[in-house]
């Protein structure tokens, strides 16, 4: 096998109480990357369709992570990759980790998949930190392992797949707007109140139990942000009407996607995802903004060759 395409979702971390650690992957939108091998030495980008992105092999997250995984394993095969952009840069969704992901997974598929899924991790974060120096990995990481997932930001990002309860399902609406994540970390505070830190901790951990037990009750009492969401609400448009008409139909959560302007809800059926996205469109068509929607499972699949 000389060539390969790859799908790589994208994703919506923070997960209303999980800072830089919580994430889950889209189910069937994202990135796709065709990739071959070529006569040079490096990677290239040789073609971006969709949304601009670099071509600078230097700023192209894609063509960084990659590069950086052939370093690694002293390889000097070339490798030419095009990609189809379908995730609009600065969406809060995973533009940049997707085209990351989908290069070190499908360069190492053609070089007989010398590193574990784990071990891709590390490379796919060089790209990320083209796109911002304090890159987390959470939109990385489920964008690799696909479904809910925890990970932590040392060096060697542990990864903890999660078990999703039947039935759970996310509704995602993207603004067709750009919200630079250092812009949107700009408004955070640079320290955290103890009370709030306490709080937090008790949202993460009972939000973990809840998806062990499956109780959409304690779901429902327990998925909150106290960190973030109250710093970036203005920032994020109709956001507040959003989740008003969340609260008002009872929905599990419904938080800021990453840095924004895309956000999300958590309801307990199909049904109701439906009828609530319906709910959701409403406010941007009245408002006459573009906009991507979708809804999704929490077991949606990660990176994979098509």
């Amino acid at each position: 096998m000389n060539s390969i395409k790859v799908f790589s979702p994208a994703s919506v971390s923070n997960v209303c109480c999980g800072f830089d650690v919580l994430g889950f992957s889209i189910d069937g939108f994202g990135d796709e990357l065709f990739i071959s091998e070529s006569n040079s030495n490096k990677v290239n980008i040789i073609k971006v369709n969709g949304y601009e992105v670099p071509l600078s092999n230097e700023m192209n997250t894609a063509s960084v992570a990659a590069q950086s995984m052939l370093d690694f394993l002293n390889i000097n095969s070339g490798f030419d990759i095009e990609i189809n952009k379908n995730i609009k840069p600065g969406s809060g969704i995973g533009s940049s980790a997707a085209s990351a992901v989908g290069a070190v997974y499908g360069i190492n598929e053609l070089l007989g998949s010398p590193l574990k899924k784990q071990e891709l991790l590390k490379f796919a974060m060089q790209g990320e930190f083209v796109s911002s120096k304090t890159a987390p990995a959470d939109n990385v990481a489920s964008s690799l392992y696909g479904g809910l997932i925890l990970v932590n930001n040392r060096e060697n990002y542990n990864v903890i797949e999660l078990p999703v309860p039947k039935n759970l399902y996310a509704i995602i609406h993207h603004p067709l707007l750009e919200i630079k994540t250092s812009d949107s970390r700009d408004v955070l505070p640079k320290t955290v109140d103890l009370k709030i830190a306490s709080e937090q901790l008790a949202s993460i951990g009972g939000f973990i139990h809840s998806l062990h037990t499956g109780d959409f009750d304690l779901m429902r009492l327990i998925l909150k942000d106290y960190l973030v969401e109250n710093y970036r609400t203005e920032h994020v448009p109709f956001f507040k009407e959003i989740k008003n008409i969340s609260e008002s139909n009872k929905a599990i959560c419904c938080s800021i996607s990453g840095s924004g302007p895309s956000v999300f809800s958590f309801v307990k059926n199909y049904n109701e995802a439906i009828k609530l996205k319906s709910k959701y469109d409403e406010i941007y068509a009245k408002n006459s903004v573009e906009y991507n929607s979708y809804i999704t499972g929490l077991d949606s699949k990660g990176v994979h060759s098509l």
